[in-house]
């Protein structure tokens, strides 16, 4: 019996230590960088940047120095970090030479900084690193990217809307050894204006300036201890004639279509949710956009368009506007110079050099990119440009497919797609057309001598009982919203337990009483015909839809705090489930207005 346990004691401690080897090495690497770093004087500029949109830029300009005579080894690497409660907001993160922005430095992310409760991420020097004795120097700076930072509250005043919004931060970066000097700037929107925050409830002295009708408040902590772990928060709101939105950007389609009358065509479908006040969709679009268009579920749509020059986009508004917490699609459709983005190599090869999106400020949760080459073309991989999800190769044509997650404006979407193709294709499809055609006047003449069916009769709804359905399910739909944003308020701890709780009984009560009247206002729609009954079934599906994905995010989100999903699993779900759910809201929202129009 002891011959066989002590096998198995000696299999386990190896184990054991197998596992703890690499903490143990991350320990004993930063145990050796803070020496090195306690003989370097280090400064910090630590730039918030709130962006219109939602985005929240943090940039960490960083300076190490020496005293003249004093001696060390070249820098390999530098740890910074944040409080680990901002984790699953970082959506991007890069580094650079303060010297040569384009010179990007290698990151490492989610590395320990040798303490418990904070998010770090390693850079690395480039080369042998950089020596900074005898009173050298060397700047460089952090940029940490974050979503999801930035909440709003709406309220009606006088008849207007007013939208209060509020930011959450680090108020100062994570560093494993003491900061001499952080000067803290915390830049506000364009057209924003600040009411409080943290710095001035702690007391702490700030300094407010404005620059081009942003306002900067201007922070200096001499010294900043090392793992700094406090957080901050600022609430500011939209001056006079001017518009602030948060928006949380789903899904983007970009559909690029090059024919063989050598045309380029495009369609942009967007599929976001609204976070702040009532809101009106600007899109930029690449340089020489024409023959623009939009539309959405209900038909064509109002555009303005604000044409740009050689080097600016061209701005289109698209008068739709997007109520708090409602969702939307629309499609944008316009055409690009071909001999601004395509060149011809050679007589049978050619290249798209172009970008998979541009002029956005807010986050994309999926970008997919579908390039559709004109037919004959063969798409020809090239191990210097991105790597296709797939090509899929129909008949006569084939279409390369990209798609990206957690896209930001600071990514690199540019590229060049080559593509080899013959032009003698281009007489292919009129011989087919012409064939085609013929067939075509065939058919419309043998059924144009068919009998006609009779027509179902249509009963025609009361106004009033489509004017009620429509403001009792947008009355229960702006009541649910309440009742989400009263979860987040109490998960946040904004609510004490014992409001929320006589809240939410009120709100449930209420969406109670409105479910019953819409059943019944729903039978009597529905027995006006099929068309109405057709409505119907596609909002109780989009419903059904619904109710199973938010029960979905529930129970992964209970998952997730039982540590039964690791963060990517838990990540992924999420956002399909998410996709789910907003998929059903802008079905729904498309029934309603058609309803509405019907009203009206």
């Amino acid at each position: 019996m002891k011959r066989t346990a002590l096998p198995i004691l000696l299999f386990t401690f190896s184990l054991l230590l197998l596992l703890a080897l690499p903490s143990c090495i991350n320990i004993l690497t930063v145990s050796a960088q803070t020496d090195t770093l306690s003989s370097i004087d280090i400064q910090v500029d630590h730039t918030v940047q709130i962006k219109d949109g939602g985005l929240v830029v943090i940039n960490d300009t960083i300076r190490l120095s020496t005293e003249q005579g004093q001696n060390i080894e070249p820098l390999q690497n530098f740890s910074i970090g944040f409080p680990f409660k901002y984790q699953s907001n970082l959506v991007y993160c890069f580094a650079y030479d303060a010297s040569n922005p384009d010179e990007r430095l290698e990151v490492v992310l989610n590395v320990g900084l040798g303490r418990i409760g904070f998010y770090g991420v390693n850079v690395l020097f480039p080369g042998l690193g950089v020596d900074i004795g005898d009173g050298g120097s060397y700047n460089f700076t952090v940029v940490f990217v974050f979503s999801n930072l930035v909440s709003s509250e709406v309220f009606a005043a006088n008849g207007e809307e007013e939208v209060f919004f509020t930011v959450d931060f680090p108020s100062y970066p994570s560093v494993t050894q003491d900061v001499s000097t952080c000067n803290v700037t915390v830049i506000l929107p364009y057209g924003a204006n600040y009411t409080t925050s943290s710095f001035e409830e702690n007391g702490l002295a700030f300094n407010m300036t404005t620059h081009d009708l942003h306002q900067m408040l201007n922070h200096t902590e001499s010294p900043l201890e090392s793992f700094s772990y406090e957080h901050a928060w600022l609430r500011f709101y939209a001056l006079p004639d001017h518009v602030l939105y948060l928006i949380s950007v789903n899904e983007v389609k970009r559909d690029i279509v090059l024919d063989e009358w050598s045309h380029v065509l495009l369609f942009d479908s967007y599929y976001l949710t609204n976070e702040g006040g009532s809101y009106r969709p600007v899109v930029h679009l690449p340089q020489g956009a024409y023959d623009v268009s939009a539309r959405d579920e209900s038909g064509d749509l109002e555009v303005d368009v604000e044409k740009g020059n050689a080097t600016s986009y061209t701005n289109v508004t698209i008068y739709k506007d997007i109520d708090h917490k409602m969702s939307a699609t629309f499609t944008v459709s316009y055409r690009l110079p071909r001999e601004i983005y395509i060149r011809q190599d050679s007589w049978r090869d050619f290249v798209l050099a172009f970008s998979f999106f541009e002029g956005f400020d807010w986050k994309i949760s999926d970008l997919t990119v579908t390039i559709g080459l004109p037919e004959g073309a063969e798409f020809q991989l090239d191990a210097c440009h991105p790597k296709p999800q797939s090509v899929e190769k129909g008949v006569f044509q084939e279409t390369v497919v990209f798609t990206f997650y957690n896209v930001t404006p600071f990514h690199d979407l540019g590229f060049d797609l080559t593509y080899r193709y013959v032009i003698f294709w281009a007489s292919f499809r009129p011989t087919l057309w012409m064939g085609v055609l013929i067939a075509i006047v065939c058919a419309v003449v043998f059924l144009w001598r068919a009998p006609k069916p009779p027509s179902a009769p249509i009963i025609p709804v009361p106004t009033e009982v489509l004017k009620s359905f429509f403001d009792s399910y947008k009355e229960k739909r702006r009541i649910l919203g309440e009742l989400e944003l009263l979860e987040q308020q109490v998960r946040k701890r904004k609510v004490s337990r014992r409001r929320y709780k006589v809240r939410r009984r009120g709100l449930e009560s209420r969406v109670s009483v409105l479910s019953r009247d819409l059943a019944g206002l729903r039978e009597k729609i529905r027995k006006a015909g099929p068309r109405y009954a057709n409505t119907m079934r596609q909002i109780e599906a989009a419903e059904t839809e619904l109710e199973g994905a938010e029960a979905a995010i529930r129970r992964i989100e209970i998952r997730y705090r039982h540590r039964e999903l690791s963060t990517e699993t838990y990540r992924t779900q999420i956002a399909e489930y998410n996709r789910r759910r907003e998929r059903a809201k802008t079905t729904i929202d498309g029934v309603l207005l058609r309803l509405r129009e019907e009203v009206s």
